[in-house]
């Protein structure tokens, strides 16, 4: 049983009962010590007095001297009054270690037995030595991490650390600035071994999140956890992935409860075993959403727990997704599990899909042919691909008995969840014919059900559908267009992320590139218009692949538009903007850089680095100050004026005012173009650099285009360009 944790969690009774047994028994105080710091950190060291008095007595009857000055001195550090224990304590420590040689230069340098001192702040500096000899691992809290201990004697302590710098430390800056470490905590066993705590990580999670909590004495927040890891090097997704896998076993753990959410989650070491019903009822009463409620007994439900674990589950999903309250697509997720779990549709379930199949094709004009089933809107409303994919189970409720010739008809329509099943199981019953129409018709309007076309881009391609296609050049330029699509969508988008994934591997991997391949006899028009394409942006791998076709070629191939000269690493800028941009130049170099070596050197007068607010608030400016001077005299190599460009005739560029018409809403607008640096001249000034610029330059008057901006896609006409005075 664990005393801090009894500590901890107030559970004084049985702590006072176990103290009470250790006396009895003689036993090491190794867990007695670290209870006493918990309850000063409560502020219950006075109800721990009585029985610090009880025990120390019977240390020193025992001649247990070293023993009792540790009881004593952790009581003191903890808040118990000074009157009644500092002599004592002293007349313990003479007894203990008053014949060692080093006591005295350890009494100088703490202060311990010093008359008038401090023995509060003298204990934990005589802890600290003591602790502080060679093979100790210690922790720099203020940037130099873990380190061992090489060499500890003469006033000073030598210290590697884990980068492989090793430092010398006078003595009394050591005690005030390292932490040493136990031999269990993560930090001591990453710095032995970090291979073998990556794979304990693995292997025993459960145990590694116990030492945490151990650690923070049987209770911490999520973001402690985070950053315990963090500083044992599992960081980013790697963190992400342990935690999902840790937070499920610790969940159905009865030596854990997790409770509260997100990032306010904490998490509590139980002294006694829970009652596993017990827990995940209180686990499913904390949860605020039916998305946290499925989500955990999703968890229950996939892994055969009892029967009375999962009826439990099953009857709080059923509870959450009876409030109307709740989202629909979330509560249809919900009864797809527990149609799942039970074997049979839910009643709810099944009048949504009744409803469904009467309102079908509601929202396509009467008489339109092969109009959308109303069912797919819901279908494709569910949350997760694993939802999409679980509801292929209903499609024959919805669709009747011949449904999969059904969905084959409609199989443009289908969920991205829905889309690799669907076509796998059209494949097996031989609809290759319509599975290559289908596809064919996707290579003329890529744009029109994208996931689908991937997912048909590699059997189509491997000759496995039937009909008749284009030619490989005009296939792979609906595929690269469709891959600039994705790549556009890939950071709202899950499913257009997935489905890019797999059309990159599919179009570049291997020694003999797909993609290549299919471009062996394009000509001129179609290079040039995948040059575009690529020109908006898409994957590098296949970026990549055009730009090698392309060289290799011996086509006489043009750009789609003559290259400006804004195009290349130059900044262009009018002479005010550079006259600004080097002022902000020497302000940042000249003053505010000096400034915050002189604020360094005045929170480094301070003393005590390990707990400087200022000190690591000036380092951290230091950096950010540094890093902005290093981009910003680069830019300052990189600047071009604009007065020395040659500006090319009725064409949009850097230096020209543009009017063109919003072919939307018919309104008319005037903007100027110039450079970064010289937005701040006027409201209708617009960077060359901007969205709205980007997709202007390079046009004639009378030229129409579709410019994509931050806020949507923009149709627009250019009406006229002039050229603007840029000295």
């Amino acid at each position: 049983m664990s005393l801090p944790i009894l500590v901890a969690q107030e559970n004084w009774q049985v702590f006072d009962e176990a103290w009470l047994a250790l006396m009895n028994a003689e036993g090491a105080l190794d867990e007695l010590l670290p209870a006493l710091t918990v309850a000063g950190e409560k502020k219950r060291i006075a109800r721990c007095v009585p029985l610090v008095r009880q025990h120390a007595e019977l240390l020193e009857a025992g001649e247990r001297h070293a023993d009792a000055a540790a009881l004593l001195g952790t009581a003191l550090a903890a808040g118990a009054p000074h009157a009644e224990f500092a002599a004592k304590l002293d007349e313990m420590a003479q007894a203990a270690w008053g014949e060692e040689p080093w006591w005295e230069q350890a009494v100088e340098l703490t202060g311990l037995t010093a008359p008038g001192g401090d023995p509060r702040r003298a204990w934990r500096a005589f802890g600290r030595l003591r602790a502080l000899e060679a093979g100790a691992v210690v922790f720099h809290a203020g940037g130099w991490g873990t380190g061992e201990v090489t060499e500890a004697g003469e006033g000073t302590v030598s210290v590697r650390f884990h980068t492989g710098m090793s430092d010398r430390f006078p003595m009394a800056a050591a005690l005030d600035i390292f932490e040493v470490l136990p031999e269990g905590d993560l930090r001591t066993l990453h710095f032995r071994d970090a291979a073998a705590l990556k794979k304990r990580m693995k292997k025993e999670p459960l145990e590694v999140l116990r030492a945490i909590l151990e650690r923070y004495h049987g209770r911490a927040s999520l973001i402690s956890v985070k950053n315990a890891m963090a500083q044992v090097g599992l960081e980013g997704s790697g963190w992400s992935a342990w935690w999902r896998r840790v937070k499920k076993l610790a969940e159905d753990s009865e030596w854990f409860k997790l409770s509260g959410s997100g990032q306010r989650m904490e998490l509590r070491l139980l002294l006694e075993a829970a009652d596993p019903c017990e827990q995940l009822q209180r686990q499913l009463s904390a949860l605020g959403s039916l998305e946290e409620i499925l989500e955990r007994c999703r968890t229950v439900l996939a892994g055969g727990r009892e029967p009375a674990l999962m009826e439990l589950a099953l009857e709080a999903l059923e509870g959450a997704a009876a409030d109307p309250d709740e989202p629909l697509p979330w509560r249809m997720a919900a009864w797809l599990s527990i149609r799942s779990a039970r074997g049979e549709t839910p009643a709810a379930l099944a009048e949504r899909l009744a409803e469904a199949e009467a309102g079908e094709g509601a929202s396509t004009p009467a008489g339109a042919e092969n109009a959308p089933h109303r069912a797919w809107e819901s279908l494709g409303a569910l949350p997760t691909v694993r939802d999409q994919e679980a509801a292929l189970d209903l499609l024959p409720e919805v669709f009747g008995e011949d449904w999969l010739a059904a969905v084959g008809a409609q199989l443009r329509y289908a969920p991205p969840g829905m889309v690799r099943p669907l076509v796998e199981r059209l494949l097996e019953a031989g609809s290759q014919s319509l599975l290559g129409a289908v596809y064919a018709e996707l290579l003329a309007r890529p744009q029109r059900a994208p996931h689908l076309l991937v997912a048909l881009a590699r059997l189509g391609e491997d000759g496995r559908l039937e009909g008749e296609l284009p030619p490989p050049a005009r296939r792979a330029q609906s595929l690269v267009s469709l891959g600039a699509r994705l790549w556009k969508d890939r950071g709202d988008d899950p499913h257009s992320a997935r489905s890019l994934g797999r059309l990159v591997e599919f179009l570049t991997a291997g020694h003999n590139p797909r993609l290549e391949g299919m471009l062996a006899d394009a000509g001129p028009e179609t290079l040039r218009s995948i040059q575009l394409q690529v020109q908006q942006g898409i994957d590098e791998s296949i970026d990549n692949i055009i730009t090698s076709v392309i060289f290799h070629s011996d086509l006489d191939l043009a750009d789609a538009r003559d290259r400006g000269f804004w195009e290349g690493e130059e900044i262009w800028t009018t002479r005010g903007g550079l006259e600004r941009f080097n002022a902000e130049l020497r302000e940042l170099r000249d003053e505010k850089i000096p400034a915050n070596e002189n604020a360094i050197g005045a929170a480094a007068a301070l003393g005590d680095l390990s707990e400087n607010a200022e000190w690591e608030m000036a380092l951290q400016e230091k950096r950010n100050l540094t890093t902005r001077l290093a981009e910003m005299e680069g830019d300052a190599l990189r600047a071009r004026l604009l007065e020395d460009a040659s500006l090319p005739e009725d064409k949009v560029c850097p230096g020209t005012a543009v009017r063109y018409r919003d072919l939307g809403a018919g309104d008319e607008h005037r903007i100027v173009i110039l450079g970064p640096w010289d937005t701040d001249m006027g409201e209708d000034i617009v960077s060359y650099r901007a969205p709205l610029a980007q997709g202007l330059l390079g046009l004639s008057s009378g030229d129409q285009s579709r410019v994509d901006l931050p806020g949507g896609a923009l149709d627009l006409e250019v009406l006229g360009i002039e050229p603007v005075d840029v000295q």
